[in-house]
């Protein structure tokens, strides 16, 4: 009998080392175990990582339209929809390096187009490069501003062509669109009244 018992504690530790064999019951850490994989690190978002903006709009100024020997850049369609002073108006164009003034219009065909930019574009107003001086007005490449689109109406005092000074300190001339009800017009106006502007360079 103790025999047939020792045998039998020997069978069955037998069959319990080959299932624990089969389920790795015993097996000791780092041995015949399957490599795992080195979880990979995301790198770091640094500013390196990102994709270059795209260069700057004042590095060199976009031509958004041409007529002539003459190129046109609108600043609405690139700042945001900012609005300047005259004077702000002047710095940014001329900020974008490369010849850029605000626009001076000297004939009929130039003061067409940008009428119809205005509307096409569906702005207000916008500064010119018109300012005066003395008593006259002169564009900024220092031609004489002519009268080729001055509107008909005097804002408060009808009976009064532009322009019309009717603040006392409208030294910037601006084109509005039908402000009025007189149409795409000049009229001049206080240089700290806020506009979008056109800038020029010419060939």
């Amino acid at each position: 009998r103790s025999l047939l018992k020792t045998m039998r504690v020997l069978v069955l530790l037998t069959l319990v080392c080959c299932a624990a064999a089969q389920f790795n019951f015993f097996q000791l850490p780092g041995v015949n175990r399957r490599p795992q994989r080195q979880q990979q690190r995301r790198p770091q978002q640094t500013r390196n990582n990102f994709r270059p903006q795209q260069q700057s709009i004042r590095s060199g100024g976009t031509v958004d339209d041409r007529l002539g020997g003459s190129e046109y850049h609108f600043s609405w369609r690139h700042d945001g929809g900012r609005t300047y002073s005259g004077q702000g108006a002047f710095g940014y164009c001329t900020g974008l390096g490369g010849g850029w003034a605000p626009v001076s219009i000297n004939d009929g065909g130039e003061n067409t187009f940008i009428n119809r930019v205005i509307q096409g574009e569906r702005q207000e107003y916008i500064w010119t490069g018109g300012s005066k001086r003395g008593n006259s007005f002169t564009w900024a490449d220092g031609s004489s501003v002519q009268n080729i689109n001055w509107s008909h109406t005097g804002g408060a005092r009808p009976s009064r062509r532009q322009p019309d000074n009717r603040d006392g300190n409208e030294n910037c001339l601006a084109v509005l669109n039908n402000f009025y009800g007189d149409g795409v017009k000049w009229h001049d106006v206080g240089c700290n009244h806020r506009k979008p502007t056109i800038c020029e360079r010419r060939g």
